[in-house]
């Protein structure tokens, strides 16, 4: 991107025409969170509407499961069972400029957690208690789809001139992102900037800016023992005679736990490594072995499954390399596991890790943005994995980051966002607009 100005005086103006209309863009939330009680479709057909309405051109795409070939996530589910991944409609809204000199894209994830379709049966509208925007799958996502439309509109409004293509997208995210944020960056050309227009799930809503996104992958080992000599049911006497699953894979994990430890060392990520304490994680997070209420018999199968996360600018191929390397050679070293009584399988949660220049200038034209807005300089955020940033930084080699509003409960019942954050992530994210468009 070219170099951006300072802050301008036109944060007064975006603030007092936001104030001036605060009822209108509350209301404009309000009808999102009813739609979104319904389904998908209608909820993104009431999108694009919106954005048409806005005066933006309208593109809708679908993304197909033969299209995801050549990206890590969900290829297990891809192979074994397809038809249980669901795709969906993605809305995106264009307006281009005479100069055609790049861009920017905001986007938002339109897709809920599922258990929100039947509360919102029982909580049908937006409430407000104490500061705060309460209704199922509000904060995920869908303040973010109505903040970027609210900003866009803001835009227009106060006739500030435009230069650059903008884009604005409301598609499927989070684990669903192969449906949606990935699509997106196979079908349009790149961007100069992308903001990923959702609330702070770490509790620091607009002090905090989402610049990174470690890199994940899940695996599942699967053990086999061997039965004792003998037909007798209380089997730990002769438990010499027996390989226990159980024991192989408690050998597996300190293993792998002691390689990510290694890892995190060898990997270093100061950012990361201070924020967290380490810079490569490893969590088992399901082991199984064994018959329920029957302690006395040897396991016979088991089961270890977790993940593990990597920093950003970490390459994904180089993890799971380091990954299988050292679980094949835990494997050589014990005399059972060797004679392949065990197997390692790559599940759906996989991807690679990414993060933004933290030099750039769209990264520090934001920061000063919001220490403008809330009057506090945000932080960087390097805590989150699998985010959908990472698409545009992997895909588009653009600059990207994220923010929203501070909120809390995230897919629960009582889920929220906070009133004046939100109106803040709008007055945010029109000054952005009209700095860098």
């Amino acid at each position: 991107m070219t170099e951006i100005d300072s802050v301008p005086n036109e944060l007064t103006e975006i603030q007092g025409e936001v104030r001036k209309r605060e009822v209108y863009h509350l209301s404009l939330l309000s009808e999102a969170v009813q739609i979104s009680f319904s389904d998908l479709v209608s909820f993104q057909s009431w999108v694009g509407q919106k954005m048409k309405g806005i005066g933006l051109q309208i593109d809708e795409f679908t993304v197909d499961r033969d299209e995801l070939a050549d990206q890590p996530a969900y290829q297990k589910t891809l192979r074994e069972n397809p038809t249980a991944l669901k795709s969906g409609p993605n809305i995106v809204g264009r307006s281009s400029a005479e100069k055609h000199d790049g861009g920017i894209l905001l986007f938002a994830h339109a897709d809920k957690f599922p258990q929100t379709f039947e509360w919102g049966k029982k909580h049908p509208h937006m409430t407000e208690r104490n500061g705060k925007l309460f209704a199922p799958g509000i904060a995920d996502d869908v303040s973010g789809v109505t903040a970027m439309l609210s900003a866009i509109e803001t835009f227009y409004r106060l006739r500030f001139e435009q230069k650059r293509n903008l884009m604005v997208a409301s598609v499927l995210g989070k684990q669903l992102g192969v449906f949606g944020t990935y699509g997106l960056m196979k079908r349009y050309k790149p961007m100069d900037a992308v903001i990923y227009v959702h609330p702070a799930e770490s509790g620091c809503g607009l002090n905090e800016i989402h610049m990174a996104s470690n890199g994940m992958i899940e695996f599942s080992i699967e053990i086999e023992g061997k039965a004792p000599g003998t037909t007798d049911p209380f089997q730990t006497v002769y438990a010499k005679s027996a390989v226990n699953a159980a024991e192989k894979g408690v050998y597996l994990f300190q293993g792998l736990q002691t390689w990510a430890m290694e890892s995190s060392k060898r990997y270093h990520h100061s950012n990361l490594q201070e924020l967290v304490g380490q810079s490569v994680s490893l969590v088992v997070s399901r082991f199984n072995a064994g018959v329920e209420n029957q302690v006395y018999e040897i396991p016979l199968r088991g089961i270890l499954e977790g993940t593990v996360c990597f920093p950003p600018l970490l390459a994904l191929k180089t993890v799971q390399s380091d990954f299988k390397e050292t679980f094949e050679r835990l494997v050589k070293q014990d005399p059972w596991l060797a004679q392949s009584h065990v197997r390692l399988e790559w599940g759906d949660l996989i991807g690679d890790s990414a993060q933004s220049e933290e030099r750039s200038t769209f990264l520090q034209t934001t920061s000063q943005v919001l220490a403008e807005v809330t009057g506090k300089k945000p932080h960087y955020q390097y805590g989150y994995s699998l985010s959908d940033i990472r698409y545009p930084l992997l895909s588009w080699k653009a600059e990207s980051l994220g923010f929203g509003p501070v909120c809390g409960d995230i897919n629960k019942e009582t889920e929220w966002v906070d009133r004046k954050e939100y109106l803040d992530s709008i007055v945010a994210l029109t000054l952005i607009l009209k700095q860098v468009l």
